[in-house]
């Protein structure tokens, strides 16, 4: 195999990792969070149904060059961001549906036919080849995390084609058609960057449209690894018309005028102007713990526009430290919009950083009067549902008890949420704040908290002192002089929501991190609702699309031994490894506490060590069996060992910190990594069409189990799912145990009959 061939599957590889990445900000930014979730399932069944138009088409003698899969790989990246920004989901949601899956995952498909026909080309050279694969995707990993910021998405896209191009340039040389690739390719890459949104701008959601007839003049974009962060100014709406839903409906005076700051398609934080009057706060009901306060020393996690800034401020807070994990959003606040907002982020009792809330409280040694979180997650839980699956960290009880450990004597912890009804998110945010003070020893937790609500907007007080008359009488005179509701008050606990209260469980844990899936009310979960209809077609388009066309190909070879040892192991092989990715990619999330840092840096290590892995299991000399299980222990042992390394480590800096997930995520990586390839040289070896078979089944495997493992972990927690991935290796082991051992070293072993 030339040199030219692992050139080429490595930038294929880079590429088609690029185009997820940039086709998950895309379908986030415009098309929600329905469309989002469907981006893994649609990139794997691009990788098997390229394996499935291998084994279809290789056998053939008309058959395209690698040169022109990997110009169509960079040809369909391209279209694939023309055709998404231009099918509006609001008006034809089944034609956007189509698109996701059809133009989704073509470059997928290009891509792995590539690397499937050149492991049928040459299986005693699986692990090298397989390597090729796995390094590049680390690298197009990375360069997405390194490229987003500056690039943006479509700018993404336009680098993905640009890799394509030029594999194909590495495989066919100069000539003019790859020539021509490649400069059509960069050229589109400057346009994008330079001109993404004039070219193919990402769809408008609800909130980025006239609601009242007004006109929308739009301020300023980020692209940020988190989030497209976009700032709006809908002129016509009054003053204060953004915020209403926070401020006593009887207040007469004056109000800032307010920017929208947009994250994504719906998650939305106000920007008060700051030459405009702040008094109005004192009539909103974020005003309400620092009634008890005097010069607080406040910790504001999620300062999004600065609102809850301006708020502590204005109550005379003594000081104002916030965390702030979006760099897109800080970096317009200090930037752009910084004249605007007052300076609210560069303030001289003000200290915003850039980091994760949970990580930063966890290695501070301060303790604050009052810690104060406003609906983090802004306007992205309205959806009725539409997020039971996000997993957010800042809605645990570990993370409510780390809230509590840095309350000052006499301090507060404030946390807002939506108040719906059933008013289902403030009762679970009720529940994990009786939780942390059980945890903390008190043995009447109820008397530490109240609940506050105006209209669609609750707020819950836990004090570490109890509310005796004095305080919860003033908690009752202000919201009675403002016209807010005491949803729940600790010296009275009658009502429905102190009747709800009693019976709603602990939410969410660190281990299960689903806040928003817990409804104790509803019969089945919105949460599994979400997952069947996402199970559904995976199973379908699986069966359908990867693995009946080359059940007629292959024949009777499937009925063998070998055949059927195949298929067991490329199953076990998929559910296991995509298990193991997400679990440990969770755990790094918190450890690291840069969500999109722990996925680049995780995965790229992860695959950097199943590289390795695969490249050392090139010999043939470890086999199935010993690989398999050696990637069992190793998972076990690595996921049992991870809390207790990460809560050792957690004060270093995060350079460190990085290089001790890279350390892990490579050492779970090299097992993982040499098992595959070994599969596929196995079998291989006696029969190439089992190739295309071992990589189709692998990817259908990934395609369902991707889904299947969320749906363990809302049931047994992550934990759980990370012992049925190593379960998933002894699986993998056992039929090579039983069957014949087949070696892949210099032997040439027969054709099946």
């Amino acid at each position: 195999m030339p040199l030219s061939r692992y050139v080429c599957i490595g930038l294929v590889s880079a590429a088609a990792l690029l185009f997820q990445v940039a086709q998950t900000r895309l379908f986030s930014a415009s098309y929600g969070y329905h469309l989002t979730y469907l981006v893994i399932s649609v990139s794997l069944l691009g990788v098997g149904s390229g394996a499935t138009l291998s084994g279809i088409f290789d056998s053939r003698p008309r058959r395209p060059g690698v040169a022109t899969l990997a110009l169509a790989a960079a040809a369909s990246a391209v279209a694939a961001l023309l055709l998404e920004t231009h099918i509006d989901p609001g008006v034809a949601l089944a034609a956007a549906i189509l698109i996701a899956y059809v133009a989704g995952a073509l470059p997928f498909v290009f891509a792995s036919w590539i690397v499937v026909r050149s492991l049928r080309q040459d299986p005693r050279r699986a692990g090298r080849l397989y390597s090729a694969d796995l390094v590049g995707a680390a690298a197009g990993s990375l360069l997405a995390f390194a490229g987003l910021p500056l690039l943006g998405g479509p700018g993404l896209y336009g680098v993905s084609a640009s890799l394509s191009a030029l594999a194909a340039l590495a495989v066919a040389g100069l000539r003019m058609r790859t020539i021509a690739g490649v400069v059509a390719a960069s050229a589109m890459t400057v346009a994008l960057t330079l001109a993404g949104d004039a070219i193919a701008p990402p769809q408008s959601g609800p909130a980025k449209r006239p609601v009242y007839g007004e006109n929308i003049t739009h301020l300023a974009t980020r692209w940020d690894p988190h989030a497209r962060v976009d700032v709006l100014y809908y002129d016509g709406l009054a003053a204060g018309e953004m915020y209403r839903n926070l401020i006593d409906p009887a207040y007469a005076a004056s109000r800032p005028d307010a920017d929208f700051m947009l994250l994504d398609q719906s998650a939305a934080t106000q920007i008060l102007e700051g030459s405009g009057d702040m008094s109005v706060l004192r009539a909103s009901i974020i005003a309400a713990p620092y009634e008890l306060l005097t010069r607080p020393h406040v910790l504001i996690i999620g300062p999004g526009g600065g609102i809850d800034i301006q708020n502590a401020l204005i109550h005379d807070a003594s000081r104002v430290d916030a965390v702030e994990v979006n760099r897109g959003v800080s970096a317009l606040m200090r930037g752009p919009l910084a004249a605007y907002s007052g300076h609210v982020y560069t303030g001289d009792r003000v200290s915003v950083v850039d980091d994760e809330a949970r990580s930063y409280i966890r290695r501070s040694s301060d303790r604050y009067d009052l810690i104060l979180m406003t609906v983090v997650d802004s306007y992205a839980a309205l959806a009725s549902g539409a997020y039971a699956l996000s997993e957010s960290y800042l809605y645990t009880a570990e993370a409510f008890d780390d809230y509590l450990g840095h309350v000052a004597d006499h301090g507060e912890l404030a946390v807002g949420r939506f108040y719906r009804d059933p008013p289902v998110e403030m009762l679970n945010t009720a529940a994990l704040g009786v939780d942390a003070l059980r945890r903390r020893g008190i043995a009447d937790p109820l008397a530490h908290l109240i609940v506050l609500r105006y209209a669609d907007f609750g707020l819950l007080i836990v004090r570490s002192d109890a509310f005796d008359l004095a305080s919860a009488g003033a908690m009752r005179q202000f919201a009675a002089e403002h016209g807010f509701t005491v949803a729940f008050d600790p010296l009275d606990r009658t009502g429905p929501f102190a009747e709800d209260l009693v019976g709603t469980p602990v939410p969410a844990t660190d281990n299960r991190p689903f806040f928003f899936a817990n409804d104790p009310g509803a019969h089945v979960p919105v949460a599994y609702l979400i997952l069947f209809g996402a199970l559904i077609p995976a199973v379908v388009l699986s069966w359908g699309l990867l693995l009946i066309p080359l059940r007629k190909v292959m024949g009777a070879a499937l009925m063998t031994e070998l055949g059927r040892r195949t298929t067991i192991q490329a199953l076990a092989v998929g559910f296991g490894f995509i298990a193991a990715e997400i679990v440990l990619l969770q755990r790094l999330t918190l450890y690291l506490g840069q969500p999109a840092l722990a996925l680049a840096l995780g995965l790229a290590a992860l695959l950097v060590g199943a590289a390795g892995g695969s490249a050392a299991s090139a010999g043939g000399r470890l086999g199935v069996t010993r690989a398999a299980l050696a990637s069992a222990v190793v998972v076990t042992v690595a996921f049992l060992a991870f809390d207790r390394v990460a809560a050792g480590t957690l004060a270093w800096p995060l350079l460190a910190r990085g290089a001790a997930a890279c350390l892990v995520a490579t050492a779970i990586g090299v097992p993982l990594g040499t098992v595959f390839p070994t599969v596929i040289a196995s079998a291989g070896m006696r029969n190439d069409g089992l190739v295309a078979w071992a990589w189709a089944v692998n990817g259908a495997a990934s395609v369902v189990g991707s889904i299947l493992a969320v749906v363990a972990a809302i049931a047994i927690g992550f934990s759980g799912v990370g012992f049925l991935a190593a379960a998933c290796y002894l699986v993998a082991a056992l039929p090579a145990v039983r069957g014949v051992r087949l070696r892949t070293g210099a032997e040439t072993l027969p054709q099946p009959t």
